[in-house]
């Protein structure tokens, strides 16, 4: 028997289901628009290392940018980042993704995070209706290299990706079909940095600018870039930081590869106003100051709207 079809509600039904032999749950906002029972478009929003699917949904603000857009919004829990010390909780640890090297247990065990993220897909699909050809994918840090993963290996499946603050995790990527990208990325982001992490192998270092490179490479874009014009923060209070968009154009079947590159700002969800203050008010510890001179929520959303699967494979 079928599950009842949900009604829209101001917060978020939490959902349990096992797969690969775990138990595993996401959280999921109906918007409004869901009350027409025509089937909505549906963004995975992916949390970051060491967070929580509920953590996310609160700092992304993204169940509002929902309500206004007509979308449905999922936020899945990885698994567990790291051992859980004794006195503690698997939430306090947090949770994290395997997007390729990064991060920790979800890599180092294997973690089947793609097959996961299909299966969620399916399970809001079996409970209210989805348009299967307008799923898009979402994350912060961790979360936005497991987007990039999703684009890579389910590439099917997800009509656009856009990754926040997590560049790509995947050495070489080989995607089935051309898939439409979207980055926010501070150049001087204290966690996941500009330049990738040292590595012996060059290929390994993972740089913000190899894993666009390696986009433009797949969608077959022109490798030449438009720089939009720079946004500057309020001259006197955050005139060193600003917001350029980055896009490839002429790329295979009307795709675009996109980035938004920042500077001034750091480990941030563009829009949110956490860490936008003096630092004395910053409730973020170490990932810098916070940006409002783009509203990523709104931003990929104009990104994603352009965007569906082909009615058919191999259109």
């Amino acid at each position: 028997m079928p599950p009842a079809r949900l009604a829209p509600m101001s917060g978020s039904y939490v959902f349990t289901l096992t797969f690969d032999h775990l138990v595993r749950d996401y959280r999921l906002h109906l918007p409004p628009q869901a009350a027409s029972g025509r089937p909505l478009p549906l963004v995975l929003n992916l949390h970051g290392a060491t967070q929580t699917a509920i953590l996310e949904e609160g700092y992304t603000g993204m169940d509002a940018s929902a309500d206004k857009g007509g979308y449905l919004v999922a936020y899945p829990d990885g698994t567990l980042i790291s051992a859980v010390p004794q006195g503690q909780t698997a939430a306090e640890v947090g949770y994290g993704w395997n997007a390729g090297q990064c991060c920790g247990l979800p890599v180092t065990r294997h973690v089947d995070d793609v097959g996961f993220l299909l299966r969620v897909i399916s399970d809001i699909a079996a409970r209210t209706p989805v348009d299967l050809r307008r799923v898009y994918v979402t994350g912060m840090s961790n979360g936005g290299m497991m987007a990039y993963a999703m684009a890579a290996e389910a590439s099917g499946h997800i009509a656009a990706i856009a990754s926040v603050s997590g560049q790509v995790e995947i050495p070489t990527i080989h995607p089935s079909r051309s898939v439409p990208t979207l980055e926010f990325h501070s150049v001087d982001d204290p966690i996941a940095k500009w330049a990738g992490v040292k590595a012996t192998d060059p290929r390994r270092r993972l740089s913000v600018t190899e894993g666009i490179r390696q986009w433009v490479r797949a969608d077959r874009c022109d490798p030449t870039p438009d720089d939009g014009t720079t946004i500057h923060g309020p001259p006197g209070t955050q005139d060193h930081e600003t917001a350029t968009l980055v896009t490839y154009r002429a790329c295979h079947r009307g795709t675009s590869v996109a980035l938004w590159r920042f500077t001034g700002s750091g480990h941030v969800w563009p829009g949110s106003t956490l860490n936008t203050g003096a630092p004395s008010t910053w409730v973020l510890a170490g990932v810098g100051q916070g940006t409002t001179l783009v509203n990523a929520n709104q931003a990929m959303w104009n990104f994603f709207e352009r965007y569906a699967l082909p009615a058919s494979p191999g259109t």
